[in-house]
């Protein structure tokens, strides 16, 4: 079945915008998510420029890397047929923070989807991005030689919401052969936490490492994401009443909060952080990353007021994310204020898979750190045993 993602590449939108049957309402869904995340999208080093305008004719962007245009490359940017939608990708090879305008039919303009701007020192402002130094780390990497988890796929069909959707379930490696109840961590957006995120592959690496303690993932995808992640009564009671006992009965998780958690990013991480505060008999280990909380107003302040202080919440946001800062913090420190054990964390990065991927062991060691193991102090011989020994 087709999935809706949670920071999809421009590529993707276009393919989908080309396919929609109504283009009027695919070039609104679009916008709306530029709108919350901000433009230029930056996917690795791949800088994408989007601009909007149905009356434009000619649409070019000037700016650091090609000299403004004067001597540069001119970088015209290409419509998509008539739907008023302009865009141009550059690819730098190297960190770097650079300032930009768009030449709307010979109209110098500011980015109207970018949050970031500067004043450019001759009575105007110029809009700027910023691609940071960034490198995969090495628990993202499939390692042959170390135990294997597996994942298991099914559709689950809901009576509540009338729908089916895809789940996917990682069962690590000591599964098996242990007959106890693991901890379970609920993940949305689970099919592209599964291959954009590579979570079973860092669940291996982390669990062989020692680093986390061996657990199962339930990775749910979303049927229809911009409602259900919407703190959205529906979604809320098809996760308590429907989800949590189907996976509880089928596999062998810990059916209490003290074992469960919680995650997601942007969406998922706002409708992850609102079921775990309305049902914090349900859920005691949340993470969200990029969470969009602003979406949700003082409601998601109300629930953390009152949080349990038992629970324990991770955060990270991008840098570069500037709508989403001020309602993470706001968040985390009515959440410290309640009591509750916290983690935020700001990354030279945006709102994508690269960052969010990269961030998923301090996500992990945070919610689910390994025990460490006991050490025994070393017992003192008796004397017929140290008798013993010398004799051999």
């Amino acid at each position: 079945m087709a999935r809706e993602e949670a920071a999809p590449t421009f590529e993707t939108w276009r393919h989908r915008l080309e396919a929609a049957q109504d283009r009027g309402a695919e070039v609104e869904r679009f916008l709306q998510v530029l709108r919350a995340v901000g433009s230029p999208m930056i996917d690795g080093p791949a800088v994408t420029f989007v601009y909007y305008d149905t009356q434009a004719r000619s649409v070019l962007v000037a700016g650091e890397f090609n000299q403004w245009s004067r001597g540069g490359d001119r970088a015209i940017m290409e419509r998509i047929d008539e739907s008023g939608l302009f865009h141009y990708t550059l690819n730098l090879a190297e960190p770097v923070r650079l300032e930009y305008k768009f030449i709307v039919d010979g109209e110098w303009k500011l980015d109207p989807l970018c949050p970031n701007s500067v004043d450019n020192g001759i009575g105007g402002r110029n809009s700027y991005f910023v691609v940071g130094d960034f490198r995969e780390p090495p628990e993202l990497e499939p390692v042959e030689d170390i135990p294997h988890g597996r994942v298991e796929e099914f559709e689950f069909a809901s009576a509540r919401l009338g729908n089916r959707r895809a789940i996917y379930v990682y069962l690590p490696p000591t599964y098996d052969a242990n007959p106890a109840r693991f901890p379970v961590l609920y993940v949305h957006d689970g099919g592209e936490y599964l291959s954009r995120a590579r979570l079973p592959v860092v669940l291996d690496n982390l669990i062989h490492a020692g680093a986390v303690t061996p657990l199962v993932a339930v990775m749910v995808d979303p049927v229809d994401r911009m409602n259900e992640y919407k703190p959205n009564e529906g979604y809320a009671n098809f996760v308590y009443s429907e989800l949590l006992p189907h996976i509880d009965g089928r596999f062998r998780t810990q059916a209490k909060a003290q074992g469960r958690g919680v995650m997601g990013a942007s969406l998922g991480g706002l409708i992850s952080v609102h079921l775990a505060l309305e049902r914090p008999d349900l859920f005691s280990r949340i993470g969200s990353q990029s969470g969009a909380f602003f979406y949700a107003g003082d409601g998601i302040l109300d629930l953390a007021r009152s949080a349990a202080v038992e629970q324990s919440f991770y955060f990270d946001v991008g840098k570069y994310e500037q709508r989403f800062i001020p309602a993470n913090l706001e968040l985390v420190e009515a959440l410290k204020a309640r009591g509750c054990r916290c983690f935020y964390q700001e990354l030279a990065g945006g709102h994508d898979w690269t960052s969010w991927r990269a961030h998923l062991k301090e996500l992990l060691t945070f919610l689910w750190p390994a025990a460490a193991p006991r050490k025994r102090a070393p017992r003192k011989a008796s004397p017929r045993r140290a008798k013993r020994k010398s004799e051999k």
